[in-house]
């Protein structure tokens, strides 16, 4: 079945224009009015302008930069140490919280996830696995600090992007404003728009500081977000470190991808996936963002056999049972936190999909159950369908195995562009052995282990209701 709840992959520019638009609305525009602001400034001449027009394609092609945030809140300045990740684009920070101690948050466009402080690894460049809950950006900030993160994080994310900007739009729109010192490196400071691709501008984006050195690295990144001072990135360029443990948290949709198309042997392997599955059975692990914060885990069984999912899920309301079929599925309260071998034979609510009202209570849970029961089928799908519409996203190494990240359409899929289709697929040679699903809250997953066990019993008056 198909489902809104599952959302495409979006590109970072969806997400920046509407950290854009907050901006605007709460009235974050010139940071010349600011405290501080140059009486000299003048207009960039040629050279000027095509420095800053090459700036956020010569971020695109660089390497991830640890950075230093200074954040302005009511009267003071409130620090964190990071690192950006330019191509993905993903920041990883270690951040005051509301306790007075610090915790670890990641953002990409549009998400933040945090978890509890671990300065060790942080200290190693190193994500923690787990520990994490997700939330929306702005909508699901929960204090001033969390606000000024979410957009000091997007503006982040406008400073790259895969072509240069337009130097004779800048020529007209940017300001040169003083020289300084950085690091100590001479850098020139530029007032100009946040820079978005050419076709989306508006023409009352709001506006930053841009510190270059004389090669047009940014060493500084200044923008307004509505305290009397202006909040500010440092790019500490020159410290070296290891890049390869940061790495997105599988809530946020892990490692980068470099959406490829497949070869002849991987479009078999992929047409072949659900068929392998008709006849089959497997265990399920299940976590699936559903809220700020919020995070619904499950385990559990899926019988491909007879179309049924089985599961005990745990959430911020309690514990209960699920049990889904291609026609509907049912809840009833877990006693205790172990799955009955047997459903019980009451206490059952039965939703038909056909039923009025159903669509309005099919979340991020059901999608992504329902989807792992559509992962089988009688027969093979189209395997020259499959090398022109599948693409190989990227190539994980598991226990020394290599694990195909792959996405392809299923019937009733919204058509996405390369790397943005809502659903992505884990192959473990021909076995498929995670679902990931991007939802509203992050990517939910479930994960897959091949186990064979009985047929599961469902009262017969429940098998009516849900098929």
């Amino acid at each position: 079945m198909s489902s809104t709840t599952a959302v495409p992959w979006k590109s970072a520019l969806v997400w920046v224009m509407a950290i854009i638009v907050a901006i605007a609305v709460t009235g974050w525009f010139a940071v010349s009015c600011s405290p501080g602001g140059s009486s000299a400034e003048r207009p960039v001449n040629e050279e000027e302008a095509a420095l800053l027009a090459g700036m956020r394609e010569r971020n695109h092609g660089a390497d991830p930069v640890a950075v230093r945030i200074s954040l302005p809140m009511d009267g003071e300045t409130v620090t964190a140490d990071g690192y950006l990740d330019w191509q993905v684009p993903m920041l990883y920070a270690r951040v005051p919280d509301a306790e007075g101690g610090r915790s670890l948050v990641q953002a990409i466009p549009g998400l933040i996830a945090t978890r509890a402080d671990d300065e060790a690894a942080f200290g190693e460049q190193r994500v923690p696995e787990d520990g994490w809950t997700t939330r929306r950006m702005l909508s699901g900030a929960a204090t001033p600090l969390e606000t000024t993160i979410d957009i000091l994080a997007s503006s982040l994310f406008t400073l790259t992007a895969a072509e240069a900007d337009d130097p004779a739009e800048l020529a007209k729109q940017a300001t040169w404003r003083e020289e300084g010192v950085i690091d100590g490196e001479p850098v020139d400071s530029f007032r100009a728009p946040i820079m978005v691709e050419s076709d989306e501008q508006g023409a009352s984006s709001p506006e930053a500081l841009y510190s270059l050195d004389a090669s047009g690295d940014l060493r500084r990144f200044q923008v307004n977000t509505g305290e009397a001072s202006l909040s500010a990135v440092d790019f500490l360029r020159d410290v070296e470190f290891d890049a390869s443990g940061l790495e997105a948290t599988d809530l946020l949709g892990g490692p980068a991808i470099e959406p490829t198309a497949v070869d002849e042997d991987l479009a078999e392997t992929i047409a072949g996936v659900r068929q392998g599955n008709w006849q089959e059975t497997a265990m399920v692990d299940l976590a699936v963002p559903t809220g700020d914060g919020q995070l619904t885990t499950g385990r559990g069984s899926i019988d491909w056999r007879t179309m049924t999912a089985y599961l005990h899920l745990t959430d911020a309301s309690g514990q209960r049972l699920f049990l889904a079929r291609p026609g509907g599925y049912a809840t009833a309260a877990a006693e205790g936190d172990e799955l009955p071998e047997t459903p019980p034979a009451e206490g059952w609510e039965a939703h038909a999909l056909a039923d009025e009202g159903t669509a309005e209570q099919f979340g991020a849970v059901e999608t992504l159950v329902f989807r792992l029961l559509e992962m089988a089928s009688e027969e093979a799908d189209d395997a020259d369908a499959m090398a022109e519409k599948a693409f190989l996203l990227r190539v994980d190494e598991v226990d020394g195995e290599a694990m195909n990240v792959v996405e392809f359409p299923v019937a009733g899929d919204t058509e996405a562009a390369a790397g943005q289709s809502a659903f992505r697929y884990h192959l473990s040679g021909e076995r498929l052995s995670e679902v990931e699903m991007m939802s509203y809250y992050g990517v939910g997953s479930a994960e897959l282990s091949d186990e064979d066990f009985p047929m599961v019993e469902i009262p017969w008056e429940l098998a009516e209701q849900i098929g």
